[in-house]
């Protein structure tokens, strides 16, 4: 039988109907796992009379919360393939994803006019706030795609630093979810502060909680006090959240405690020392450092040595195995990752699992750079691909500078990471100005950039530069360092 994660959800639904799932983000608010099994076997019903039915890939664009995972799971009920469209990327970068991957319709807010220029038809009501657009074919999807119980397309970047989808199927989702409860181990007794994009951020999370039974804690807004009210006004066990939630909960000057945790999951980009002292001083927790990829999961977590350790990922999980690839004199090499529920395929160009993990001997190439100290802690010292973090939103540094070269004033650009205290990192930029333009101003480049891009991807600062630096071989350098100091530059 065809595993299928909604009915995974629907066991664990028959076996604990009165146990919340999801708690907040109002402070009356709750949802049996009964009550959210009903809403989601209701939508699927509206969604298969408008025509969903097994095959079909339907992209989400909402907000995330209780209605996003009942969208989810409801078009897993109806046998299609969910594509995230997040919400805060701008206009010409979620059309691309549709340019990109074959999507049959999109499920969106109501009176959304973003995508008209690809809708078939007439909208569909879902809910008063959701309706479902059936779109036209911009293209074909892969023949090999069906064969795989595709759950999860995520348009993302490849290990190759090349945009591109990650396929993800159901059985790989499930393994993999397996595979880190093997480490984390929830269950129905655990309740967890959810603070990050569901876009970007579910298929080991949530769908982990719900499969164990786990109740999952929506906050309003992600201030300090707010994270803090809400853990403990439901005794939160295991907080899931970004470095910058931490640092915002380690300033709140309130008396307010995190007894009832267990766990305090850090993802999405690098512990700062000093946010995890902070954290520590405040709560007298130190937060789990964790290596999250979307091809593979959540293959390591700092859970035995948090403080002793801090600046690790931690040991790899049992199912997991790693090896560094031609490590150099301190031992730093590309870490390679193999174990359960890796992702099925590239979407463009395919590339099949096998394929893929074939060109390194079964090993995945992360094209992350760590080293692993005499105790077996994995520490990530830097990434291969050139992409930059700005509080947990990752994007690559070349699509920034794609648009920049297409303003008219600007004849090259280069785009680099500069450290944040608050964000982790900023974007930075060095162009070069066209023959026979005038260079526009900060103000009208930023809003150039915004039309183009989403705003966590818009260079903080611009410095008009005579040339871009190169290494002999003609790369453009991108350290920062190097770039702030040695270049003559004209700071807008």
């Amino acid at each position: 039988m065809t595993l299928n994660l909604s009915g995974i959800f629907f066991k664990q639904a028959a076996l604990t109907p009165e146990h919340p799932a999801i708690l907040g983000p109002h402070e009356h608010s709750s949802v049996s796992y009964g009550a959210l099994r009903e809403e989601i076997q209701t939508l699927a019903k509206h969604l298969l009379a408008a025509g969903i039915h097994p095959g079909m890939n339907i992209g989400l664009h909402y907000p995330g919360g209780h209605a996003y995972i009942a969208f989810t799971y409801a078009l897993w009920a109806c046998g299609a393939c969910v594509t995230p469209i997040p919400m805060e990327l701008a206009t010409e970068e979620k059309q691309l994803i549709f340019r990109h991957i074959a999507i049959d319709a999109v499920i969106s807010t109501a009176n959304c006019t973003l995508f008209a220029a690809f809708t078939v038809g007439e909208a569909t009501a879902l809910t008063e706030q959701a309706c479902l657009l059936n779109l036209k074919a911009l293209r074909t999807p892969p023949i090999e795609l069906a064969g795989l119980n595709p759950a999860f397309i995520r348009f993302t970047s490849g290990t190759t630093g090349e945009a591109k989808g990650v396929i993800l199927s159901h059985d790989s989702i499930f393994a993999r979810i397996q595979a880190a409860n093997q480490g984390l181990h929830i269950n129905a007794n655990d309740r967890i502060v959810w603070l990050l994009s569901m876009a970007y951020h579910f298929a080991v999370s949530i769908v982990a909680y719900l499969s164990f039974g786990a109740t999952i804690i929506l906050c309003k807004n992600s201030f300090g006090s707010t994270i803090l009210q809400a853990a403990n006004r439901y005794q939160a066990t295991l907080i899931y959240a970004a470095p910058t939630h931490y640092e915002l909960m380690s300033h709140d000057r309130s008396e307010q405690t995190l007894s009832s945790l267990r766990l305090a999951i850090v993802t999405t980009a690098y512990l700062r020392p000093d946010i995890s002292e902070a954290f520590y001083q405040r709560f007298g927790i130190a937060p789990n450092e964790t290596y999250g990829i979307i091809e593979v999961g959540l293959p390591a977590v700092n859970l035995d040595a948090p403080k002793q350790k801090r600046g690790s990922v931690g040991k790899l999980l049992p199912s997991y195995s790693v090896k560094l690839d031609t490590p150099d004199e301190n031992g730093i090499g590309e870490i390679m990752l193999r174990g359960p529920g890796l992702l099925d395929a590239y979407y463009q160009p395919w590339q099949a699992r096998d394929v893929i993990l074939n060109q390194h001997g079964g090993w995945l190439a992360t094209g992350d750079l760590g080293f692993i100290d005499e105790d077996g802690y994995l520490f990530i010292v830097g990434r291969s691909k050139e992409m930059i973090s700005v509080a947990g939103m990752k994007f690559f540094i070349r699509e920034v500078e794609t648009v920049l070269e297409r303003h008219p004033a600007i004849q090259a650009a280069c785009v680099f990471a500069v450290k944040s205290r608050r964000l982790g990192e900023t974007p930075m930029a060095h162009v070069v100005a066209a023959d026979n333009h005038e260079p526009p101003d900060e103000d009208q480049l930023k809003k150039y950039c915004a039309e183009h891009l989403a705003a966590y991807k818009i260079p903080d600062r611009f410095h008009w530069v005579d040339s871009l630096a190169r290494t002999a071989s003609g790369k453009l350098i991108r350290n920062t360092d190097k770039l702030l100091t040695t270049q003559k530059t004209k700071i807008l």
